[in-house]
Parts: C-alpha cells; sequence; structure tokens
C-alpha cells in the first residue's frame, strides 16, 4: 500500500467527492482524519475507514472559520502526531445551499461573490495556514487541492454556461489553481509538494441540484429529469463517454499523495473524462 502509515486529512470528507477521496486514501493505506461541517457525515466515513482496518476521526467544522479548522488540526495532531497528506476538497457553488436569482455580472450581488469566494478559495487557504507549518516543522507534507475544470474555461463538454451559475465559482476556483501554483514555489524549500486536481462534473447530490437549476433555465431541455440530463449531455459531450465518479477524484489524489508524484509539484491535473481542452 503506498500511503501506509500516513496520516491524510480531508476537508468536506463526509459526503460526495470528499467520501471518494478519502475511502481511497484509505484504501491506500492512510489513516484518515474527516473534517466535516456536518459531524454524523463525519463519524459515517470515519466508521466506514475503521472497519477496513485503517484508524480514522471524524471532526466538525466549518472549514471557512479560521478558528474552527484550527482547532480541528489541533485535535488531528493530539491524536495521530503528525499529518502528511492535507486535501482542501471543500468547496462548491452557494446556490447548492442558497437561491439567488441574478442572472448576469451585474445582477450577482457582493454576498454572493463574497460566500462564493469564501466556501471555496478562502477555505483552501485557512486550511493550508492551520496544517502548513506542521508540515514546514517535519520538512515534509503533501497538499491536493480540488478545483474544478469551471477554474479554466465557461465551457464544459461543449456546453457553454450561463454567467449567473459559473462566474463567480469560475473565478474562485480558478484562484485555487493560482493559489497552488504559488504555494508550490514557497513550499519546495521544505519538501512539501501542492499540486491539484480539477474535476468535471461528478453525479453527487449536490450535483443533482446543479443540474435541475441548468434544466430550469434552459428551454430546450424541458421535460428531461436531473439524471437523464446528466446522462444525455453532461456525460455525452465528454470524449470518453464515461461517467466520472468520487473515487476517480480519490485515484488523482492518492497518485498525487504517494512518493511516484514526489517530483511533481505545482501542477493542476483535470479528472473529466476529456471533456475540458485544457
Amino acid at each position: 500500500m503506498e500511503l501506509k502509515r500516513k496520516i491524510a486529512v480531508v476537508t468536506g470528507g463526509g459526503a460526495g467527492i470528499g467520501e471518494g477521496i478519502s475511502l481511497r486514501l484509505a484504501e491506500a493505506g492512510a489513516d484518515v482524519a474527516i473534517v466535516d461541517i456536518n459531524q454524523a457525515r463525519a463519524d459515517g466515513i470515519a466508521d466506514k475507514i475503521k472497519k477496513s482496518g485503517r484508524k480514522s476521526i471524524g471532526l466538525v467544522a466549518n472549514a471557512t472559520d479560521s478558528q474552527q479548522i484550527q482547532q480541528a488540526v489541533r485535535n488531528i495532531m493530539d491524536t495521530f502526531a503528525k499529518i502528511d497528506i492535507l486535501v482542501n476538497n471543500v468547496g462548491g457553488e452557494v446556490r447548492f445551499y442558497k437561491e439567488y436569482t441574478g442572472e448576469r455580472f451585474v445582477e450577482t450581488s457582493e454576498q454572493e461573490w463574497n460566500e462564493m469566494i469564501d466556501l471555496n478559495l478562502n477555505a483552501t487557504i485557512k486550511t493550508c495556514q492551520a496544517v502548513v507549518p506542521y508540515m514546514v516543522k517535519q520538512n515534509s507534507g503533501k497538499i491536493v487541492n480540488i478545483a474544478s475544470v469551471g477554474g479554466r474555461s465557461p465551457i464544459w463538454s461543449g456546453v457553454r454556461m450561463s454567467p449567473s451559475i459559473l462566474m463567480a465559482y469560475g473565478v474562485a476556483k480558478a484562484g485555487i489553481i493560482q493559489f497552488t501554483d504559488l504555494l508550490a514555489l514557497e513550499l519546495a524549500e521544505h519538501n512539501i509538494n501542492v499540486n491539484c486536481v480539477a474535476p468535471g462534473a461528478v453525479w453527487t447530490p449536490l450535483q443533482e441540484k446543479n443540474t435541475l437549476r441548468q434544466i430550469t433555465s434552459k428551454p430546450t431541455f424541458k421535460g428531461m429529469s436531473p439524471r437523464e440530463y446528466f446522462e444525455k449531455v453532461v456525460m455525452a459531450g465528454a470524449p470518453l463517454k464515461r461517467e466520472i465518479i468520487p473515487s476517480d477524484i480519490g485515484d488523482a489524489v492518492v497518485f498525487f499523495a504517494s512518493e511516484k508524484a514526489r517530483s511533481i509539484t505545482g501542477q493542476s491535473i483535470n479528472v473529466d473524462a476529456g471533456a475540458q481542452p485544457n
């Protein structure tokens, strides 16, 4: 197992893509700390990991809150004494959780912009600020940030997203990609690798909400169920014609976290079935 005796931390690790990442890290031999805003979800994935023979704990923390994430990291250090791998998975569209109706840039509220940047870019930065000092002290570490193909281009699978759906989200995810590049340069002298995975659309409960919104905003797709739209439009637009599942993202994370990627840093890789050209 390539990650045996390694300690991994996954933010937002209790569901969706985060669950896939957490389970794959455990399968690769790591002990995993699940940090999630929902204690029951965190505990549920931690229990799955413990049943597989690895150690795991579930902690509740809001990664956008510096004090909460710093306390969670202190608890992890008290339990495991080190952190070898950090996966910054917290993120998403605030429209998954709240109703915003602006259809153009001039209609998008300051509150929505602030919340989108906070949920994605700032959560990643704040968690790194909490963990990096420990990695610097031990002179080793692997950081994997989770961005999105939406941070590269407003076109995905040949479908141009409307500005209201992608603008603030895309800017926040693009910030994570640039942050990855710059942090990798700064931490290289401390033997810390920093890389990024940019997923395409992965079918999760949150993705279902997003898909429903897209159907509602496009008369062409009226009458389709969210799953039908996902299969006939999103998946069909990817050259591999293959559904991306959470464990696919987990596999990319495991690679970046392993010694196979010891000479790779400051890189971002798409996991999108070929949908994004860059």
